[in-house]
Formats: structure tokens, C-alpha cells, sequence
């Protein structure tokens, strides 16, 4: 009972925001040390997106982004420390999921990718990198990280979760058919947004369909686990992915 009592608990708090934000926090940190506030010219292009209506307000989106992370970190402390619920142990548990989720990802593509032709098969192994970026391997481990933040949050939970709420509240529609509606509609968007700006990647229907796959995986990972869960699976494949790309 008491072991049934800890795993039900697991499952719960780390679906919830508070635990979620408080997992990805390391990872923005080194997206907004190494890329951000290096001055780097390179940036992902979902978090482009996501700032750019403060942009046109006029706003430091970079700074008004981690003033609201900050405010959002403290907060979700205060609630998991209130509750109880703040724990290393649920931590290092979410981290061996999000890689066993990202390693079975990572599988996935590798035998496609050896089905594939050697076209297809060169274009399926830099993932969200142009062959032709010429980053440090440093920046390319720090964009995937960022991809995996940002693109989450983009299209998993702006898309998916804000998209789905609206089908319910606004147009009355089942719970049901919003998140698979959405989640469709975000998949297709993430991928077609790989091919997008002077960075895309030359277009694909393989890759196209794949990438999409993909997005449905890391969908249905959010819509079961929360937000965190996906965020890590996202950026633990990325890694994996650069680093067999830059050891070959």
C-alpha cells in the first residue's frame, strides 16, 4: 500500500505546473546563459515567435521573459514547499523517464531513418539543425536544449493545451475531440515550421511526415504527463542526436 501511495503520488505531482517549471528551470538557464546573453546571433525560432509580441509592445522580451520565469519559479516553490510536494527524489525520477521516453524516440528514428534513402537519411539526422550551421558544438547542444523549451511550450502547450480550451469553452466542443484536434493541428504545424525562414530545412514529405509523427508522440507525452515530462524528453533527444552527429 504504502509503495502504491508513493507512485500514485509521483504520477500526480510531477504532471502538475508548480513540479513541471521547477524541473525545466535548469534548462532555460543554460539556454539564457549560453545563447541569450552570450549575444549569440542564433536563436530558435519558436522562441522568436513567443517573444515577438512583446517585441512590437516595445518590451525586452529576453528580460520581461525571465523576469516572469523568475516570478513563476518563486511561486511554484512556495506551492510544492506548502504541500510537501517539493522533492529531489520525484526530480531524478522525472529526469529517468524523460530519457527513457527520449532514448525510445531516438530509436524510432534511427531505424526509419536506416529504411529511408541516404538523402532523407542525412536531413533525419540533424533533426532541428541545418547541415549547414556552423555553430560550435557548445551552441548546438544549447539551441536543441532551447528547441526543446521553447517548441514545447509553443506547440504543446500554447497549441495543444490553450488551443483545446478554446474548442471547449468558446465553441462548446467535447473534451475528446479538442485535444486530438489539437493535437493534430500542432503536429502538423511543428513540423511544417522546420521548413520555415532562411534556417528550414529543404522540404521533405518523408521528413515532413515523420517530424509530424513525432510531434504527436511528444503531444500525447504532455497531454498524459504535463508539461515538464516533454520538455526533457524533447531536449534529451536533441542532445543525443547532436552528439552522434558531431562524434561522426
Amino acid at each position: 500500500m504504502e509503495h502504491e501511495r508513493i507512485e500514485k503520488s509521483y504520477f500526480h505531482v510531477s504532471k502538475t505546473w508548480s513540479m513541471s517549471l521547477v524541473f525545466i528551470l535548469p534548462l532555460v538557464v543554460l539556454y539564457q546563459i549560453g545563447i541569450v546573453q552570450s549575444g549569440s546571433e542564433w536563436r530558435n525560432l519558436a522562441e522568436v515567435w513567443m517573444s515577438g509580441p512583446l517585441v512590437l509592445l516595445g518590451v525586452p522580451a529576453t528580460a520581461a521573459v525571465n523576469v516572469l520565469l523568475l516570478c513563476g519559479v518563486v511561486i511554484a516553490l512556495w506551492r510544492l514547499r506548502r504541500t510537501g510536494a517539493l522533492s529531489l527524489v520525484y526530480s531524478f525520477f522525472m529526469v529517468v523517464e524523460s530519457f527513457l521516453y527520449a532514448l525510445l524516440l531516438f530509436s524510432s528514428v534511427s531505424i526509419v531513418a536506416h529504411m529511408l534513402d541516404e538523402t532523407v537519411r542525412g536531413m533525419l539526422s540533424v533533426v532541428a539543425f541545418r547541415e549547414a550551421f556552423d555553430g560550435l558544438p557548445a551552441q548546438q547542444l544549447l539551441l536543441g536544449i532551447g528547441a526543446g523549451v521553447y517548441e514545447e511550450l509553443l506547440f504543446r502547450v500554447l497549441m495543444i493545451g490553450g488551443g483545446a480550451l478554446i474548442l471547449k469553452k468558446v465553441f462548446r466542443c467535447g473534451p475528446f475531440f479538442s485535444l486530438t484536434c489539437m493535437l493534430v493541428i500542432s503536429s502538423v504545424v511543428f513540423s511544417a515550421a522546420h521548413h520555415v525562414g532562411g534556417a528550414g530545412e529543404p522540404f521533405s514529405s518523408y521528413v515532413f511526415i515523420f517530424r509530424a509523427l513525432c510531434g504527436i508522440v511528444l503531444g500525447i507525452i504532455y497531454i498524459a504527463r504535463g508539461p515538464g515530462i516533454p520538455v526533457m524528453t524533447h531536449a534529451l533527444y536533441n542532445v543525443m542526436v547532436i552528439l552522434i552527429a558531431t562524434a561522426r
